[in-house]
């Protein structure tokens, strides 16, 4: 072999030994890049256990660190059966607002349906939707991820959308898993948080709302109804001679009697009304933005949906089971200027609507 031949093959061992030195350190730099990601994730999204400022972080940190315009979280209501979108960046308002489907349903639903990412190189080939039919987005790629919670329930999905085709690779794949791992723990422990606290705000025989937490909401509200100047009524909700019917029925039915009252009240308020058992018989209802005259109506409403009621419809061996309340009323700030004198004033029934027989 000559010095030239020899020296030849030299260069090109060299070459090729740079060349797996430079790939070796491009892959080293990508896997530093993703675990970056990934602490930055964990970071940023584990110091909260507020649903809102977390999807607020999630949102934040995916458009800053994974660099997309257009994705989102939807949740599965367990009520509804539905996935929402509980959060988004770079989707429509109409989109948002109409957002929601079943798991088998269009891309998304697909997701829950298969416990399993999803991966469309190009929208305009499959002819399916992401959050509704006719939502837009018949171009481009989608990926979609299941969020799974610690016991291996699927919590909702995370949308991802690029309008190029063939936006994300296998290793993407990677990546964005490994990040939606990360949004999975955060939601989860957010969403324990959540219940958790939700149970120490209810009362444990109607699972409405009990005094603790009314009260709360009673000051909040009656700060927001003074700085905006608006009305807020309470209601106070009593059933006539309750006494006499544990008396007759005992303590066990009557249990069942709060709790049948408590669907009936709930049925027939708002969903931005406030109702707790404040306690025994007694009931309260906050409603905002609602006058004197409206509160009444709502008081007459829910006094005519008990009188109607046959609280022992399934007991037809104790006879009707026929229930009437008295509702006392007041009003904020109408008739008080400080927040705890509306439940003074409701019990004292200043101005009230009660079954015609009592009156």
């Amino acid at each position: 072999m000559s010095e030239q031949d020899r020296r030849k093959r030299e260069v090109i061992k060299l070459t090729e030994e740079i060349v797996r030195l430079e790939d070796a350190n491009r892959r080293l730099n990508e896997r530093l890049i993703e675990l970056y990601i990934l602490y930055q994730l964990t970071r940023q999204l584990s110091v909260s256990l507020n649903l809102n400022e977390l999807f607020e972080r999630a949102m934040n940190l995916i458009q800053e660190v994974l660099h997309l315009d257009e994705y989102s979280i939807m949740l599965l209501n367990e009520k509804s059966g539905f996935l929402e979108i509980r959060a988004s960046r770079g989707i429509s308002d109409d989109a948002v607002a109409k957002g929601r489907v079943k798991p088998g349903e269009g891309l998304s639903g697909k997701v829950v349906a298969l416990g399993k990412p999803v991966l469309v190189a190009d929208l305009s080939e499959v002819g399916n939707y992401i959050y509704y039919p006719g939502s837009g987005h018949k171009k481009g790629s989608y990926l979609g991820i299941p969020l799974m919670a610690r016991d291996g329930r699927i919590m909702g999905v995370l949308n991802l959308h690029n309008p190029d085709p063939a936006s994300f690779s296998e290793k993407d794949l990677k990546l964005f898993q490994a990040a939606a791992e990360q949004v999975s723990v955060s939601l989860d422990n957010a969403l324990t948080f959540q219940v958790t606290k939700e149970l120490t705000n209810r009362d444990e025989l109607t699972k409405l709302y009990n005094r603790r937490y009314f009260f709360e909401r009673l000051e909040k509200e009656a700060e927001r109804a003074k700085r905006y100047r608006r009305r807020l009524s309470l209601l106070m909700i009593d059933i006539d001679h309750f006494k006499n019917y544990n008396d007759t029925y005992g303590h066990l039915r009557g249990d069942e009697v709060l709790r049948d009252l408590a669907g009936i009240l709930e049925k027939n308020l708002r969903k931005v009304d406030v109702l707790a058992r404040y306690g025994g018989e007694e009931f309260l209802a906050l409603l905002p933005e609602t006058d004197k005259r409206s509160a009444k109506r709502v008081g007459e409403k829910l006094r005519k949906a008990v009188e109607k009621s046959d609280f022992h419809a399934q007991l037809s061996q104790l006879g009707p089971g026929k229930i009437t309340i008295t509702v006392g009323i007041s009003v904020f700030p109408e008739d008080c200027q400080l927040a705890y004198e509306m439940l003074d004033l409701s019990q004292n029934r200043t101005i009230f609507v009660r079954n015609k027989r009592d009156s």
